[in-house]
């Protein structure tokens, strides 16, 4: 019979055992961990000069071994594995990646939403690309949310027993991944030894913000039995995690350029600030089943799922208009005429220059609640007789993914009668108001409810595949084994989404009776406090009233619209929930697979595999266009457009032959030196290829009350389903030394060039309209499309390594360290952005890239104590340049009622669509396990210790200059657990 390391290589090819790595964070049972070591120590290799010899256990052993899986990998890895402790407090496997050489990731809601904060991390990038693959077990998978990978963050680490990280590729790899895969494998019950198992975990934590006590824990079961019909073995593992945070926000929106007193100054338009009140609860329940009849053939079955629910709200303040203005005499700006402060905007009146009134602040309180389920269903053989140079495996496997988002935002307005002062001349901006506004801002009489606003998903996703692998091996022959191999896959996604359907609340213009706080039901309306904001550093302007968050989260928006006001029409508008077969947007690919590898060595050090991959991939989507209904007046004429739907669909087919050449020199046993060669594919997101989109008209206020916007553009959202994969030719080199047992060192440069990269920006595209008298117009629209971009090219170099300071006396030979740095530059021709006069640019760097990255680990292993002190850093990024809220047109008047484009100078708005990047970021974590007994631990932890604020820069200003867009801080956490095992 097979031993149970063998058990654990013929059930995961090419993944890692339970014996390593680096500070994974992970909690899980220690047992594990313990049946690891021992394996560990049996094959780390002695010492030619015994006497000179450390003898390395427990810890240390797993880092050894970790490191020969790198060393021993067919190309170039990384890997973070489970150990007995969680030794850094990591909620998601996406932070516990941030510490991987090479490994970024994102602080927000998304790459392209940086207005929004995201406490774990929404993101993952691999030197630099946003193309990262997910597999379970060496098979896709993938969440329904119009992407092609898993939200690592709906994923509970709790359940996994290792993450493998490939940043080269092998014919016999899925294809995926121009930045590389991220592979998580799950325990399998032949990684134990026999006898019955069982192990939990517990945890909780607070962050001084959200003042939650948020619980976690994991069970894990195991036993594994010797029967006349072959062993059998069972595990099963469940996991739960709370998280409750709060985080707080300020936003400049963008600088636009006003005309003052003969001279052009660029004055912000506004602010928003406000509060975000987070908490999720992640489940995760897996199973594993293996079955070996004999010695040369075992059966394994999982089941995986993971649940992620979110229940969230936030509230908002913001001031936002093009009609702001500031007085240069008292105000101060840098040497390109941009504000730095100014004790008092106003309103002006822009026909006239003269201070037109009271500055109207709006806010909305939203609610929000989604829930996202990911189940894998696989079934895998392995036959490899021993007697027979022919092996043969295979596998089945569905994935069902689901996804539903709910959310509601309810607006109101008040106003600042004697306008407000902001100085961005801080670390934080400051927003000053006169004395006496506080008051005015208590009285509910002086606000007013405006409008509602909800927008829902509802999507589902399946996979179905198949794949099937033989290899032959050869002895004493230069060639080790032959290996072919074929995969089909058919995955569907149905994702249907409703828009924001903004529509008016009391508002008096439309016919509705002008609603103010005063006039609401006990209750419904109340006094929100921003405690402790940014941890008292920021000044607040105000406490403001806000709808409940009992009303909102309702989200009933029949009820806040009952009785219809008179005039208002009725239901034309969306219900919360509501959504209609024009929302849904249809998407299919189907894969196509069969690769040929060949795996060589010789005596002299010298070893490798050379193979390719075809794929042939279909892709198909279909979806509707809306023309959203509108009614506005161009060149003095009322128009309107009526509400269509065109039905829109694309299908494309494609193959390609996907090399693969990895070459491995081992002067010694000490040093190896790689070269490796591929090509790897990236299919466009769904939400790329989507078929459905929109069409509407862009306006300007109308001075006269009660009318209709004057025409500005139209405009146009789609997506493109003829995009064509994303390929990247790769260059890696790779320079690894391992001295001694848990020391290790590598540098590793690296080079892609990058075709049709999937660009989405801000660009000029002709639309067909219908008008409500039946009549059409073929116009020029400012269209955000997606479309390839000709090349790109990203190249840098990774260098690393770990060492423990053996040798220092007494309790400092405890003492170790950590570290990587990777430096990333890039050549992008294809992001294009308008900057602040509406001219053209595509200098920016690849969206999500960072030029420099480095973590720093200070490691303590002795005897009953364990722990880290871990700090991740990332420098500036760009995150998107076509964001919400930093691509209006706006109306630059070069006289008093004279509106002047920046571009062509008619008398048009001008557009613009500003590239906004991540600022600098880095955050310190640490931990400390006490082992009391080889059953029984326990930890205390802290994130977030140096209180970071993540910040994001706004551009396309003259001089190049970055300015201020958002700043963001979330909690300060402290968590304590335990850990059992029998």
């Amino acid at each position: 019979m097979l031993n149970s390391r063998q058990r654990w290589q013929s059930a995961a090819r090419g993944g890692v055992s339970l014996l390593a790595l680096i500070g994974a964070g992970f909690a899980v049972p220690a047992f594990a961990q313990q049946s690891a070591d021992a394996g560990a120590q049996d094959a780390a290799p002695a010492s030619e000069d015994q006497s000179d010899a450390i003898v390395v256990t427990g810890r240390r052993a797993a880092l050894e071994s970790a490191d020969n899986r790198k060393k021993n990998s067919e190309t170039i890895i990384d890997s973070v594995v489970a150990d007995d402790a969680g030794k850094l407090p990591d909620n998601s496997i996406t932070e516990v990646l941030q510490r991987v050489s090479g490994v970024t990731i994102v602080r927000f809601g998304a790459l392209g939403d940086p207005d929004h904060y995201s406490v774990e991390g929404s993101g993952i990038q691999v030197r630099g690309l946003t193309g990262v693959a997910s597999r379970l077990n060496g098979r896709e998978i993938f969440s329904a949310n119009n992407g092609r990978a898993i939200q690592f963050g709906d994923v509970t680490p709790e359940m996994m027993a290792a993450v493998d990280v490939y940043k080269g590729s092998t014919a016999d790899l899925i294809e995926g991944g121009t930045g590389g895969q991220i592979d998580l494998r799950t325990k399998v019950p032949f990684d134990f030894h026999g006898g019955f198992h069982v192990a939990a975990t517990g945890d909780l934590s607070l962050g001084d913000l959200a003042q939650k006590g948020d619980l976690s824990g994991s069970v894990l079961v195991t036993d594994r039995w010797s029967t006349p019909i072959g062993d059998i073995g069972i595990l099963a593992d469940v996991a739960y995690s709370r998280l409750s945070s709060t985080s707080h926000f300020f936003r400049a929106e963008p600088y636009l350029r006003t005309r003052i007193s003969g001279n052009d100054y660029y004055i912000p338009g506004g602010y928003t600030y406000g509060e975000e009140q987070f908490q999720r609860t992640r489940t995760g329940i897996y199973g594993a089943v293996q079955w070996a009849p004999s010695p040369d053939l075992t059966f394994t079955g999982t089941f995986f799922q993971s649940r992620y629910k979110n229940r969230s709200g936030d509230w908002g303040s913001f001031v936002s208009s093009q009609s702001l203005a500031v007085d240069p005499a008292n105000s101060k700006f840098d040497a390109n005429n941009v504000l730095i402060s100014s004790p008092s905007f106003y309103n002006r009146d822009t026909s006239t220059f003269l201070p037109g009134g009271a500055i109207t602040s709006g806010g909305n309180k939203g609610a929000y609640a989604s829930r996202t389920t990911t189940r894998d269903y696989s079934l895998s053989f392995d036959f490899s007789p021993a007697d027979s140079p022919l092996s043969v495996k295979g596998a089945v496997q569905r994935v069902e993914s689901s996804q539903t988002y709910d959310r509601l935002d309810v607006f109101r307005d008040t106003s600042f009668p004697a306008g407000f002062g902001m100085d961005l001349s801080g670390d934080l901006p400051v927003v000053t108001v006169p004395a006496g506004t506080q008051d005015f801002l208590l009285n509910p009489a002086n606000y007013f409810w405006t409008a509602t606003m909800p927008h829902n998903e509802r999507n589902k996703g399946k996979l179905d595949s198949a794949n099937l692998d033989l290899e032959y091996k050869f002895e004493d022959s230069f060639f080790r084994s032959v290996k072919i191999g074929g995969r089909y896959a058919d995955r569907t996604e149905r994702d249907l989404a409703n828009g924001y359907d903004w529509q008016p609340l009391g508002r008096g213009w439309n016919g509705d009776p002008q609603l103010t706080y005063a006039d609401a039901k006990p209750g419904d309306t109340e006094l929100h406090v921003f405690k402790d904001f940014f941890h008292g550093q920021a000044v607040l302007p105000a406490n403001l009233m806000f709808a409940t968050d009992a009303l909102v989260r309702q989200m009933d928006r029949v009820a806040l619209h009952s009785p219809a006001p008179t005039g208002y029409g009725g239901s034309t508008y969306r219900q919360p929930g509501f959504i209609l077969p024009i929302d849904a947007n249809n998407n299919k690919t189907r894969t196509l697979a069969g690769y040929a590898l060949v795996r060589f060595g010789t005596g002299s050090g010298i070893s490798g595999n050379v193979g390719a991959r075809v794929v042939n991939l279909r892709n198909e989507s279909d979806g509707f266009i809306q023309q959203n209904a509108s009614t506005f007046i161009r060149n003095g004429q009322t128009l309107s457009l009526g509400a269509q739907a065109i039905p829109r669909g694309g299908k494309t087919d494609f193959t390609y032959v996907l090399p693969s050449v990895n070459l491995d020199y081992a002067p010694t046993q000490d040093v190896k030196l790689r070269f490796g060669y591929n090509i790897t594919l990236d299919l466009p997101s769904f939400s790329a290829l989507r078929s459905n989109g929109s069409i509407g008209v862009a306006t300007t206020a109308n001075p006269v009350p009660g009318a209709p916007g004057i025409f500005t553009n139209f405009t146009a959202d789609t997506g493109n389903p003829f995009l064509k994969p994303t390929l990247s030719n790769n260059l890696d080199v790779s320079l690894e030394w391992y001295p001694r047992a848990g020391t290790t060192f590598h540098l590793a440069p690296f080079y892609k060039r990058i075709t049709n990269l999937p660009t989405r920006s801000l660009t000029t595209r002709d639309v067909t309209v219908v008008y409500t008298d039946g009549t059409t117009e073929t116009a020029a629209a400012a269209a955000t499309d997606t479309f390839n971009a000709t090349k790109a090219t990203v190249k840098g170099f990774e260098v690393g390594g770990r060492i423990f300071f053996d040798r220092l006396p007494g309790f400092l030979g405890g003492f170790g360290f950590e570290g990587n740095y990777t430096f990333i530059d890039s050549k992008n021709p294809g992001d294009r952005y308008l900057d602040v006069n509406g001219l053209a640019h595509n200098d920016v760097p690849l969206v999500g890239l960072s030029k420099h990255n480095f973590n720093a680990t200070l490691l303590y292993e002795r005897k009953a104590i364990s722990a880290r002190i871990a700090y991740s850093w990332r420098s500036k990024y760009l995150t998107t340049v076509n964001g919400n809220g930093t691509s209006p047109s706006y109306a630059y008047y070069s006289a008093p009622g004279v509106v002047t484009n920046l571009v062509d100078g008619s008398g048009t708005n001008t557009q613009i669509s500003l590239p906004v990047y991540g600022a600098n970021y880095g955050q310190l974590e640490a931990g400390v396990r006490f082992k009391v007994t080889e059953n029984f631990s326990f930890s205390v932890q802290g994130a977030n210790l140096t209180n970071s604020m993540q910040r994001t820069l706004q551009g396309g200003y003259p001089g190049g200059n970055l300015y201020g867009r958002s700043w963001f801080q979330s909690d300060r956490r402290i968590s304590t657990g335990i850990n059992l095992a029998f």
